[in-house]
């Protein structure tokens, strides 16, 4: 009927409800599938009478119980130790004086990063796996969309920027300090924090300002940019160009400089230090390869390819796996952060063989 309200806009909150809203009166548990239901859609109306969605049901969960539980069981200790990771990381090279050093300064800020996109879409996860369903807000759904997206740009300016350290460190090894100074560290940090924002800024703020009269659920375990679109009654083209051209120009002139700086390296360094390069920059190389490689496959594609199992497998890796990888990849293979670890845990005493 004309002015007819959607159905489902009650005010939903993160918490222990029995069972999902979509089973109430049918008779089905908190395990059945959500997209088994018919969804009323509510089709866009001009006017005051327009009802607009402002909760959001993520229901990007597995139907099966037993799955859901084996995937939380696996999931909470690789949140866990990525929360206890970055934290750990962060403290020491803070606390540990030999760690003070443009590296390890640039590597601190990477764990915040890190420590933020899990804070922001681990516990939601955490908790969707074990109810198979979760309910936000949509200023907290449109908090996490701005943390997430933040925490992702301003984590590939803050590569760029540890790969010209590195080429710093390789290549004017007599000039290093006076090059890398402590208020160029701090202008390049603030700069990737800044960047991160205002596109994280642009982005949350135009998809929530899109009416969302069609549905309230969201096929997916935390609000990520394409899957919200998905559900305005708006024309979305403005948001997908934007989405395509920040974050696209992002990682692309981020990428660039990271591979010019390399190839910068590999022509200075030659065959004979080829090998001193490899272990000085390998960690980085890898981190970059992963963390670019994700972000290429969910946002820099065109609008008709999004496969939703295969965007919640990629999101799931970069929100969890990279940030609880990056503390491995960057200190359990590092002498210095071994040795600082040492004094600080064992009184000097070697661990790890280190």
């Amino acid at each position: 009927m004309p002015g007819q309200p959607c159905l489902n806009t009650r005010p939903l909150t993160l918490g222990a409800v029995p069972s999902p809203p979509w089973a109430e009166g049918t008779g089905r548990g908190a395990s059945c599938h959500p997209h088994s239901l018919p969804i009323d859609p509510c089709p866009p109306m001009a006017g005051p009478n327009q009802t607009v969605v402002t909760d959001f049901l993520l229901v990007g969960f597995p139907s099966c119980r037993a799955l859901s539980l084996l995937l939380f069981l696996l999931a909470l200790p690789i949140v866990l130790l990525g929360l206890a990771g970055n934290l750990g990381l962060v403290v020491l090279i803070r606390a540990e004086r030999s760690l003070h050093t443009p590296m390890y300064y640039f590597l601190s800020h990477l764990a915040l990063l890190d420590l933020c996109s899990c804070c922001a879409v681990g516990p939601v996860m955490l908790w969707g796996l074990l109810a198979s369903w979760a309910a936000l807000p949509g200023p907290v759904c449109a908090l996490q969309m701005f943390l997430f997206t933040t925490a992702g740009d301003a984590e590939c300016c803050l590569l760029a920027a540890m790969a010209c350290d590195r080429y710093a460190a390789i290549c004017r090894p007599l000039h290093y300090q006076a090059a890398v100074s402590p208020r160029l560290c701090r202008g390049l940090v603030l700069g990737s924090y800044a960047a991160g924002a205002a596109s994280a800024a642009v982005h949350s703020s135009l998809a929530f300002h899109l009416p969302f009269c069609r549905s309230h659920t969201l096929d997916h375990f935390f609000c990520i940019i394409p899957s919200v679109l998905e559900l305005a009654c708006a024309d979305t083209s403005l948001n997908q160009a934007l989405l395509l051209a920040i974050c696209g120009a992002i990682q692309s002139v981020t990428l660039l400089a990271i591979l010019a700086t390399y190839g910068l390296i590999l022509g200075a360094v030659g065959r004979a230090g080829l090998c001193r390069a490899a272990s000085t920059c390998g960690s980085h190389v890898a981190a970059v390869a992963v963390l670019y490689g994700t972000l290429i496959f969910m946002y820099l594609r065109p609008e008709g390819s999004y496969a939703a199992q295969a965007d919640k497998m990629a999101a799931a890796f970069y929100t969890v796996v990279i940030p609880t990888l990056n503390p491995a990849i960057y200190s359990l293979r590092n002498a210095d952060v071994k040795g600082a670890l040492a004094r600080r845990l064992m009184g000097g005493r070697r661990i790890w063989g280190g």
